[in-house]
């Protein structure tokens, strides 16, 4: 059972313990012979079932040019999809997770106005003071900081340009061919 299912699910559905596994999740470092030989018999099994998976072309497309994901995927690496990403000067912008962080105990989430209005109120104060006012983690706070002075470094900018299009599969596929040195078999495509 290498591409998907008898129910038709990919294969990285099925084989969790692999596409999850530390090693191909993360870009770790293996210390060990045995941590490397280990990380190198994933990355085999994954490339294996992606490469002959019949959503490989999909997978590579949303992970490259719609989403910036972590991990093994499409049998890339993350590092192998930035690379990807400059050669076909496609820019995508991390998802916004703070709307699912920052929820305190009521369940009213966090806004950044509110940091940055206690922030301004109480400029001498500890960070840590502010998380405690708003019933959150210093790291949501420290978080929400972040995103007020991107923003605001952001206004000031010269706006980047974006591509206006998305690359077409072909220069897609060429770009994980020559990143990777695999090469697409025409047979797994169809």
């Amino acid at each position: 059972m290498t591409s998907t299912s008898d129910s038709g699910v990919p294969a990285c559905a099925v084989l969790t313990h692999v596409f999850q596994h530390p090693f191909l999740e993360e870009d770790s470092t293996p210390s060990t012979a045995e941590q490397r030989r280990l990380r190198t018999a994933l990355t085999a099994r994954a490339t294996e079932a992606c490469m002959a998976c019949p959503y490989f072309e999909d997978c590579l497309d949303l992970a490259v040019t719609k989403h910036d994901v972590s991990g093994f995927v499409a049998a890339t690496t993350s590092r192998q999809r930035a690379q990807m990403r400059n050669m076909l000067r496609v820019e995508v912008t991390a998802d916004d997770m703070d709307a699912l962080i920052g929820v305190i105990a009521s369940g009213r989430q966090i806004a950044t106005r509110d940091v940055v209005a206690l922030r301004r109120a109480h400029p001498d104060e500890s960070l840590d003071f502010i998380a405690q006012r708003l019933g959150c983690s210093l790291s949501t706070v420290k978080r929400h900081l972040r995103r007020a002075r991107a923003a605001a470094a952001s206004e000031t900018e010269t706006p980047r340009r974006r591509t206006p299009e998305e690359p077409d599969r072909g220069r897609l596929i060429t770009a994980f061919e020559s990143v990777t040195g695999m090469r697409r078999r025409a047979e797994a495509a169809a």
